[in-house]
């Protein structure tokens, strides 16, 4: 199915918005590694991870665009604050603390690489072969900071300390991740996405096995909290915009 009806098309756009919104924040604070890294291969891989993520943005905000007939650059950067739907913890700052950085990526990363999978499962043709297209990459990142869990967790009682105390900081952040879009039941009512299997479930399941075999773990509980899928933000946030929207907001006309 490639047409969606009138009424499908606002939730729809609520749902990409919180796909390509993560994404553009996520890669925006990875790139702040670029450079200064704790080793070259790391150097050399977030600043890969920041690119994909900032690819994967703007593949969906160009989706976007075929359903509202929106600018990709004016969804991407014109917006006000409380219009983006991302999940405050891609735009927690990581104090350039490495073990934050790995913590905020395992959880932002499992999390899409469930959400893309499941997306690929859509009736709506459009999303579902771009998000099998993404999956591919996404897996990817999910195996490379899996084996960085892997290097903390099982290196010495300092990096296993360090990698706990992130887990347990990014913890309450990660579990909103799962704030529901505004709409996201009507696209399941239509029988436009399928719920297949407990999303939380699946999550914590995979985040269960990598951190067990580092001897970490994750302890969270979801909520029903209203955060950055309802256009409410913390400071973080707002700096992050900011240094996005700098280019925008003197050159509306400015290229993505």
């Amino acid at each position: 199915m490639c047409e969606l009806d009138q009424n499908l098309q606002t939730p729809m756009v609520e749902l990409l918005l919180s796909l390509a919104d993560d994404k553009l924040f996520l890669g925006h604070r990875n790139s702040d590694w670029t450079g200064i890294a704790p080793i070259l291969e790391a150097d050399i891989a977030f600043s890969s991870l920041a690119q994909d993520d900032i690819a994967h943005a703007s593949a969906f905000y160009e989706l976007i665009g075929t359903v509202n007939d929106k600018n990709s650059d004016q969804i991407a950067f014109g917006r006000t604050c409380n219009e983006y739907r991302c999940a405050d913890i891609v735009t927690k700052s990581d104090n350039f603390n490495w073990a934050n950085a790995i913590a905020r990526q395992l959880y932002c990363n499992t999390f899409d690489y469930h959400r893309l999978a499941r997306l690929s499962k859509s009736n709506w043709s459009p999303i579902s072969a771009l998000s099998k297209r993404i999956l591919a990459e996404q897996t990817i990142h999910v195996d490379h900071i899996s084996t960085w869990i892997q290097h903390l967790g099982n290196g010495n009682s300092d990096s296993k300390a360090r990698l706990q105390e992130a887990l347990n900081t990014f913890a309450p952040y990660a579990v909103m991740l799962f704030e529901e879009p505004e709409g996201l039941q009507e696209l399941h009512d239509a029988s436009i996405l399928q719920n297949d299997s407990d999303f939380y479930t699946d999550w914590k399941s995979t985040i269960d096995v990598i951190l067990n075999s580092a001897g970490v773990t994750c302890t969270c509980e979801l909520t029903n909290t209203k955060g950055g899928r309802s256009g409410k933000h913390d400071e973080d946030f707002v700096r992050s915009l900011a240094e996005l929207q700098e280019v925008f907001s003197t050159d509306p006309l400015a290229a993505w």
